[in-house]
Formats: C-alpha cells, structure tokens, sequence
C-alpha cells in the first residue's frame, strides 16, 4: 500500500469519476454529474479545496470542504473505498478537512449524512462533531452535524 493524499488536479477528474460512480453503486446510490451531482463537473471551483487518497494511480478516497458563508464550510465528498478502511485513512481525511478548514479561517464545519452510515457517523462523533437541527433541503439526509472549531 502506498497511499498518497494529493489536492485535486484536473488529471484526476475520470479517477474521480470512476471512484465516486464505483461509491455510489454500492451505497445503493446513482453517481448523476450531469445532473444532481453537476458540482463534480467543476471541483476546483465547486469546493474551497478537493482532496484524493491515491493509492498506485487509483483514486481510493475523497474528502471536499464547500463553503457556505464566511465562517462555516460543509464537510463534502468524505468516500473511501471498502478495501481501505479500517486503516486510519478516513481519520487522515478528516484531519486534512478539519485542519484546512481552520487554516482557511473558518469557524464550523456543517454535514448532512444517513442513519444507515454508521461507521462514518462515528468517525464524526470521534472528531467532535455534534447532532444539530437540518440545515438544508437534501431530501435524503436524516442526520445533520456541526463542529465548532
């Protein structure tokens, strides 16, 4: 294993692609660019900042900060794919989110996820985060999070 984490680059665009498509498949979900997912079309100017965790080329995980107003950004895009987790690389991404995010002056990180994804709402719960009310009209979520920082 020989994992990189890299800022976004447009040479990753059909990486990304594929690795979200492969994610959404298998959470049940429809990977749509050109339509609900059409942010994935412009990453660099859709997110404050885009991370990948490549591992031999291959885009195995991703984790995006959107920003909502001057002091909270939105936790986006936290994926990692199924034969790497387990490992400390969703930590990793959620260090490099949370410590971009207080680089870049923010003050919370906001989230909107799923009952049914219980591993990544306890890695959110190990971070700090908190169950707040809902925030935004994302039909499919259930659970909505802060954290202060």
């Amino acid at each position: 294993m020989d994992v990189k984490l890299v800022q976004y680059e447009e040479k990753y665009k059909q990486r990304v692609f594929d690795f979200t498509d492969r994610c959404f498949t298998e959470l049940g979900k429809r990977f749509d660019p050109s339509g609900k997912h059409y942010f994935y079309n412009d990453i660099k100017d859709s997110f404050e900042v885009f991370y990948c965790l490549v591992d031999q080329g291959m885009v195995i995980g991703t984790v995006a900060l959107k920003k909502i107003d001057e002091k909270t950004v939105e936790l986006k895009a936290l994926y990692l794919h199924k034969d790497y987790r387990g490992k400390g690389l969703g930590s990793l991404l959620m260090s490099v989110s949370v410590n971009e995010a207080k680089t870049r002056g923010f003050k919370r990180i906001v989230l909107d996820s799923m009952l049914k994804y219980e591993d990544a709402l306890k890695l959110y719960e190990k971070f700090g985060f908190e169950k707040i009310d809902r925030y935004n009209d994302n039909a499919m979520a259930e659970v909505f999070m802060k954290m202060d920082l």
